[in-house]
């Protein structure tokens, strides 16, 4: 172009003009302003500009703070550098875009125009581009732009390098592996820093360094700074140990074989692609469906154990599950639900990002076009296999919301089915919560086995609003909170601490009292028993001591020996029954028929008993508590009533000083009005004065002049 200009000047033809305004698109780190001075120092060697110098400015720089102020700026900014390169630097916030939907500019943002080269995030420029004032494109064509890719691990490792050298370090050859690796995790997250990130990188294997150095003898510290694995990652070889890691975490967890099978699969594969030089993202799922009710460990358990293991493999950059619900990704209105579900994405990225009550995303168009945004998202070079994206919500109203959208279907095609925890598993659960606290249960070693809280449980679960491992977890806090109120000694550290049985099933019965409730008053049914379960069956009134373990099947059944003697007319036995209802299974004993009767007696009494000793109590509790009331509230308008003589003095004294105040300024203009009537006849009584003399000049003295000697 320089020697074609050259040409057609001799011709005297006029000169090809080109524009040399150029945007400059890259992810933080990847050299962009360094590029920029260099493009600066060639325009001018080349004749362009008559200067090289590089001026870097911000938007801040720009933007002004009233009417006219961002013009004015802008035009000086512009002036002083008429031959240079200017860089505007983060260009992108010259653009006011708004989440909200609102669409509304800053009118002194879109003020600022004409700059000369800009170096921004690619996304983040497009986007403005797309949204100011037309002719910015025209004056920086997108197509012509100077695109800064992320670094990849071959160019990551030549920069630490060169970095390490320059600063007179050094580094073992697994310790360089294992920065690439820490670079490549931090390349999934947000805004990675590519050249930043590395200083970064250094900057923390320095003081790790520092730190193991100082836990050695002195004779054998060392000053060369040759940086060992663990400088740049204290736990490098997790991966080694993946699967070990993984039966560890899932220890003690319930009903997680199928999970624990699937993941050490997914380990299997990871490693044996890894060996091959394969990206294991393509072939290990990153988008699973959870399904199951709830406190069956879907957000608590699986979810965080999940990043665990997929950051020992080096696919997400930080252990942490980014939590939200349906409503965090829908808007309210035109325009907003899709930045609201960008910005969900952009905070789970490196992370597992959890929606919880996925289903509602299947309510409403808005709740639509969430989805249709989601589907859109995940298969961008910014989102695709740097996150795993979790959907969980009841597995009824999952499926439907599956089946009717064939995109997230075919984009979540892995699920894990999340069971009800069975009675003896919760049973379990509220065991290990107890046992944590050093509680146990008074003549009980196993209450997982035991026949009336299974019973009891049992009961519980098929109730609405049940919350398997949730509920077991309040039920353990009410019975903490139950043997500490009732403890009478002062409880040692080490000391095993009993509960009383009686005052463990009043809390597994005041739970059940409570949902049974709150279920008559949503207008649904208290249980819904199964004729076929014993256990369902089973009244909770009567229940056996710990030691008792009686059959108390109650469904009716016909004479099993007229059966076998086939007589014609079978008669029906009609079994006795308690008062309550409850009928005598065929074949007990007069003798066992007497001893549940009177051991359900016992036990009415003893809830009876226990009862009226708690109403007992809860009336000294409400008395005490009536009379502390009282005294706090005396003790209050005590305080009240001197602070409000506090008040009324200080009012008082303020009064007065006021008065005074007006006092002295009233005499004070007294006196100056005096000074100043004084003043007015001092000045009337001299020129009276200098009238007679002036008087006297003219006319002379009458009688003549006198000398006095």
């Amino acid at each position: 172009m320089i020697k074609t200009n050259y040409a057609r000047e001799l011709r005297n033809l006029p000169p090809i003009n080109t524009s040399l305004n150029r945007v400059f698109l890259g992810s933080p780190g990847t050299g962009k302003t360094t590029v920029a001075k260099l493009y600066g120092r060639i325009l001018s060697d080349l004749g362009l500009l008559s200067n090289g110098e590089v001026v870097i400015k911000n938007p801040a720089d720009f933007i002004g703070s009233a009417m006219g102020q961002s013009e004015e700026n802008t035009k000086n900014i512009l002036a002083s550098t008429v031959g240079k390169v200017l860089i505007i630097d983060e260009a992108y916030m010259l653009y006011s875009s708004s989440d909200k939907g609102g669409g509304g500019a800053d009118i002194y943002r879109t003020a600022v125009i004409d700059t000369i080269v800009a170096e921004v995030q690619k996304y983040k420029m497009e986007e403005m581009f797309q949204n100011v004032n037309p002719g910015l494109t025209r004056r920086f064509a997108l197509k012509d732009a100077f695109r800064f890719a992320d670094f990849n691990d071959k160019e990551l490792e030549e920069i630490l390098n060169l970095k390490i050298k320059t600063q007179g370090l050094g580094a073992t050859t697994d310790a360089v592996s294992v920065a690439i690796d820490l670079l490549g995790r931090a390349r999934n997250g947000l805004n990675f820093g590519n050249g930043g990130e590395v200083e970064n990188l250094i900057s923390r294997a320095k003081q790790n360094y520092q730190s193991r150095q100082s836990k050695l003898p002195a004779d054998q510290r060392s000053i060369d700074f040759v940086f060992e694995p663990q400088d740049f990652d204290p736990d490098f070889d997790r991966a080694a140990g993946a699967e070990t890691n993984l039966r560890e975490l899932f220890k003690g967890v319930m009903g997680c074989d199928s999970i624990i099978a699937k993941l050490e699969g997914y380990l299997r594969v990871a490693k044996r692609m890894k060996k091959l030089g394969k990206d294991p993202t393509t072939h290990i799922p990153m988008n699973f469906i959870f399904k199951g009710p709830p406190g069956t460990g879907k957000t608590t358990t699986t979810a965080r154990k999940i990043g665990q293991v997929y950051y020992d493999l080096g696919l997400l950059s930080e252990v942490k599950v980014v939590e939200c619900s349906a409503s965090d990704l829908v808007g309210q209105y035109v325009g907003q639900t899709g930045p609201k579900t960008i910005k969900q994405l952009e905070l789970g990225l490196g992370k597992v990002l959890f929606i919880d009550e996925a289903y509602r995303l299947g309510q409403g168009h808005f709740a639509q076009e969430a989805i249709d945004e989601l589907v859109d998202s995940m298969t961008k070079p910014k989102f695709a296999s740097k996150m795993i994206i979790i959907l969980a919500g009841y597995e009824n109203d999952m499926n439907r919301l599956l089946s009717a959208n064939e995109g997230l279907n075919s984009r979540f095609a892995d699920e894990i089915v999340f069971p009800a925890l069975s009675p003896k598993d919760s049973l379990l659960v509220l065991q290990n919560a107890l046992k944590k606290e050093n509680i146990s249960i008074d003549c009980l070693k196993d209450i997982s086995s035991h026949r009336p809280f299974l019973n009891m449980i049992t009961e519980l679960s098929v109730l609405p609003a049940w919350g398997n491992a949730r509920d077991m977890i309040t039920l353990a806090k009410s019975m903490i909170l139950a043997v500490y109120q009732s403890a009478m000694d002062p409880i040692s550290d080490n000391s095993k601490i009993l509960l009383s049985y009686d005052e463990a099933t009043a809390c597994i019965q005041t739970m059940i009292d409570s949902k049974k409730g709150r279920a008559m008053v949503q207008g649904q049914p208290r249980s819904n028993y199964s004729t076929h379960d014993p256990v369902m069956e089973m009244p909770h009134k009567l229940r056996t001591s710990p030691e008792m373990n009686v059959n108390t099947v109650t469904s009716m059944k016909t004479n099993t020996r007229q059966k076998e003697e086939k007589q014609p007319s079978m008669e029906v036995i009609v079994p006795e029954r308690f008062e309550d209802g409850v009928a005598r299974d065929v074949g007990v004993s007069d003798a066992v028929w007497a001893q549940l009767q009177q051991d359900k007696r016992a036990i009415e009494e003893e809830a009876r008993i226990y009862a009226e000793e708690t109403r007992r109590k809860q009336k000294e509790i409400q008395a005490l508590e009536e009379a502390e009331k009282k005294a706090r509230e005396e003790a209050e308008r005590e305080i009240e009533a001197r602070n409000k003589a506090e008040r009324q003095k200080q009012l008082r004294l303020r009064e007065e000083a006021r008065i005074r105040q007006l006092k002295a300024m009233a005499e004070r203009k007294r006196i100056e009005q005096e000074r100043k009537r004084l003043r007015l006849e001092e000045v009337k009584r001299r020129q009276k004065e200098k009238g007679g003399t002036g008087q006297i000049d003219k006319n002379g003295c009458l009688r003549g002049w006198i000398s006095v000697d």
